[in-house]
């Protein structure tokens, strides 16, 4: 009997220091819980980092398209990025001049590309009144340098944008306005994006109806040499000739109009003269070349290249006249 209560005895003494090896466990638990202020690693209030940022957006290739109509199936708000995402990485004048104050857009990752020494982010801001996107350019260290606005389709102005980022990495900015019922006009610029983030027009194309009058933005500069002159070739072709820096190089404005008006464009630029009557532009960032060709008081112009950026086909090829003072 006496064996039998000694177990009975250490039984009772073992559940005893079980329960307080249980309660310490629970209490130091407790305690824990309480002075422990780390967050989980998806926790929003975590630090993101630019890497982070990035996932966000699905990766593309080029040559990446976003036209009007794709801006209208919304995207849910689920995909949406989150307030501290927005105020951390997008710049806080990202929706400045497109949305009002009220407004309150929700912006939404739609493509991430990365080109050389450059990363693009497509972001679309998304309201009521319709939806919007833009074109962020950061360097290779993920440092912020523009932003530009390349799709639309709202309600306002009657105006509706797409954009097409090419392999050579230019891009072509289509704008449509409707005019009237059933009249739409059609322009297309077409830039070349320089290692800074902002852009540099190559192309402008239009089917809008020419101006009465022309505006030649190199007019008033110097005109010395015996080419630099204005030259025509009707009242709405122009080619315009003035002095570069050195006397290897000349300035030059091109503004044609095509098929009654239907197709209507400018290109300016840097040239360089070859030989004595002979000169030549070259695009850095194209394969766009136009050749000059001087004589008797007119030039002939030829391009090469020029036209594949532009998407209504016309040429500005011929020879123009020279104007008198």
């Amino acid at each position: 009997m006496g064996d039998i209560w000694n177990y009975i005895y250490l039984f009772a003494q073992l559940q005893h220091d079980m329960s307080r090896i249980l309660l310490l466990t629970l209490m130091f638990g407790l305690l824990m819980a309480c002075t422990n202020t780390s967050k989980p690693a998806n926790d929003e209030d975590r630090v993101l980092t630019f890497k982070d940022f990035r996932e966000f957006f699905p990766e593309t290739a080029l040559a990446y398209r976003l036209n009007a109509d794709s801006l209208k199936h919304r995207i849910p708000d689920t995909f949406a990025l989150k307030a501290k995402v927005v105020k951390q990485f997008l710049p806080d004048t990202l929706a400045k001049g497109t949305f009002t104050a009220a407004e309150k857009p929700k912006f939404f990752p739609r493509a991430y590309i990365k080109k050389g020494d450059q990363q693009f982010f497509i972001v679309e801001g998304a309201t009521k009144a319709g939806n919007v996107a833009w074109l962020l350019i950061y360097d290779k260290e993920g440092k912020f340098l523009q932003r530009h606005l390349a799709a639309k389709n709202t309600a306002a102005n009657n105006t509706r944008m797409g954009f097409v980022m090419d392999a050579k990495n230019d891009l072509r900015v289509t704008t449509e306005t409707q005019k009237a019922p059933g009249q739409i006009s059609t322009r297309d610029d077409v830039y070349a994006i320089n290692p800074d983030g902002s852009l540099a027009l190559i192309m402008t194309n239009s089917n809008e109806p020419a101006a009465t009058g022309l505006y030649n933005p190199i007019d008033t500069l110097p005109r010395k040499h015996k080419f630099s002159a204005n030259y025509a070739s009707g009242e709405q072709n122009l080619v315009s000739i003035r002095d570069g820096e050195t006397a290897k190089e000349f300035l030059f404005f091109i503004h044609f109009s095509r098929d009654n008006g239907q197709c209507v464009g400018e290109l300016d630029g840097v040239g360089r003269f070859t030989t004595a009557t002979t000169g030549q532009f070259r695009d850095k960032h194209t394969s766009c070349i136009v050749d000059f060709k001087f004589s008797g008081g007119k030039v002939s112009i030829r391009e090469t290249g020029c036209g594949a950026y532009r998407g209504i086909k016309c040429f500005f090829e011929g020879t123009f006249i020279k104007k008198k003072k």
